[in-house]
């Protein structure tokens, strides 16, 4: 079947596999030979037997799949040692059939469940996959009992899990599987996802660790801004809560920030040390119209942040689009995109995006990275109209320089203007790209990064580039593409924090 992207409607009706055709389906054999991560050695149907099983069929990167993952959390504590979530990865992108892609997004959304690499998508073809993401629920007999495709709440997926454990064993009864959690890196920085600039001060988001770290231009750390422990508290810096923060911008000697996880954008006030909610209620989901009072909205993903004239932008990865707040009237709404996820150009209702991240302005143009389509958009803020200046379709990706009518990037993720030319982190090729806006050439400043995420200038000689596999930001020097790391002089990982005790 064709795969493509469900749009991001929560709740998704789900396409259930007929009666007949269910009782009629057993679960598929795994791969012979398929990586097999967080088990000490791979999973048959035999150790899962007296179990449910929900096979979760996803991509790494897709902002659909990585909001289902508090879902499957939320489930494996309620149904304990009785369900079993195995994470099925069955690629789009050439990097997310490698095992260190996957092994860099399981440490990155610290999973603990069951992954297996399906990289030849045997599974998915088996079991007629359409979409990421797809769940498939199989009994505690090894019966196919429904499919659910997109995006599901716990609601959806928790009534027909207790409808197959209905006569299945007590947890008591269950062997214990054979888990092998991967460890985290234990490093300072965790999979940091954001960088901002603004004279002698450097933000950078790390994200892994749900903070905001600020230093000097050399490096040396100031201050750390949040407990480190995920949530949403307002406060002062040691009290601050952030749920997964990536893009930062300075604006007026604020840095505003896209809390991704918590589902809201918040201003930090260096001069108060105090951490305050811009925008966002906490709920997520899809909005694809409407002005709304900025702190009652309710945000789908937001990614980054960046001001002009007076307005602030947002990449709302979630909602495939951009929206903007303006602080005048306290409202923030969708203000480019029309929710379907695409590439396509024109007036700002009718232009399609593809899971919008990093953005930039420069002169009145609105620079967007489109990761979904592994394109670039540009958008002419006072015209309301948008343009692809790389980018083919969702499925056309790949690494190659030249034009930009042939040139092609994988999941690109971030960018920053300087110069006359764009940088952009090309995240899945673990490379650093320039395109020169006056020629429409398209080039490799640095490779072997590891999926860089964010870019920020330095200054005209220097980018800080934050490698989210690598746990670190390096500095690059443009005239010769060196790369050398960039070290927070000072900073220490933070603190565990109170965990739910696993089931």
């Amino acid at each position: 079947m064709i795969r493509r992207l469900i749009p991001p409607l929560i709740g998704i009706a789900a396409l259930a596999l007929g009666a007949c055709d269910a009782g009629a389906q057993s679960a598929v054999p795994f791969p012979d030979g398929a990586p097999w991560y967080n088990v000490s050695r791979p999973l048959t149907w035999t150790d899962l037997k007296g179990r449910a099983v929900l096979l979760d069929f996803f991509t790494p990167g897709c902002i659909n799949c990585i909001h289902m993952l508090p879902v499957e959390e939320s489930l494996q504590q309620r149904f304990g040692r009785r369900l079993v979530v195995i994470a099925v990865d069955s690629p789009k992108f050439s990097a997310s059939a490698t095992t260190s892609g996957l092994v860099a997004f399981i440490k990155r959304y610290h999973l603990h469940h069951p992954v297996l690499l399906d990289s030849a998508t045997k599974l998915w073809d088996a079991y007629g996959v359409p979409a990421w993401p797809t769940f498939v629920l199989v009994g505690p007999n090894g019966t196919v009992h429904g499919r659910y495709v997109g995006e599901q709440t716990v609601s959806d997926l928790a009534g027909p899990i207790a409808d197959v454990l209905k006569d299945a064993p007590p947890a008591a009864k269950l062997k214990p599987l054979p888990t092998l959690v991967m460890a985290g890196s234990g490093g300072a920085l965790d999979a940091p996802g954001g960088l901002a600039v603004s004279g002698n001060t450097v933000a950078v988001a790390d994200t892994g660790h749900n903070r905001i770290v600020i230093a000097d231009r050399a490096g040396k750390v100031g201050a750390v801004v949040g407990t480190g422990c995920s949530g949403s508290n307002d406060g002062g810096y040691d009290k601050a809560q952030f749920g997964r923060p990536h893009g930062l911008a300075f604006h007026d000697g604020k840095l505003y920030v896209a809390d991704t996880d918590s589902q809201r954008i918040r201003v930090i006030e260096p001069g108060a040390k105090q951490v305050a909610t811009l925008a966002g209620s906490g709920r997520r989901r899809f909005v694809p119209y409407g002005n709304h009072p900025a702190k009652k909205a309710d945000l789908n993903s937001p990614w980054d942040v960046a001001w002009a004239k007076g307005k602030l932008y947002v990449a709302m990865a979630g909602d495939h689009d951009i929206w903007r707040y303006d602080p005048g009237a306290g409202r923030i709404g969708p203000w480019a995109g029309s929710g379907r996820e695409g590439l396509s150009d024109g007036s700002l209702d009718n232009a399609e995006f593809a899971q919008t991240s990093g953005l930039d302005i420069h002169d009145g143009t609105l620079y967007a990275a489109d990761p979904e389509s592994s394109a670039i958009r540009s958008i002419d803020i006072a015209k309301g109209h948008v343009k692809t200046l790389i980018g083919q379709g969702l499925f056309k990706f790949g690494f190659k320089n030249g034009d930009t009518s042939d040139a092609l990037l994988q999941h690109a993720e971030g960018l920053a203007w300087l110069g006359g030319s764009l940088y952009i982190a090309d995240t899945f090729n673990d490379a650093l790209r320039r395109l020169n806006l006056a020629t429409g050439k398209v080039t490799t400043v640095a490779d072997h990064l590891a999926q860089p995420q964010a870019v920020a200038v330095l200054d005209a000689n220097t980018l800080l580039v934050a490698e989210s596999d690598g746990d670190r930001v390096d500095a690059v020097h443009l005239p010769d593409g060196k790369v050398t790391p960039w070290p927070l002089k000072g900073l220490k990982a933070p603190s565990a924090c109170p965990e739910t005790a696993s089931p």
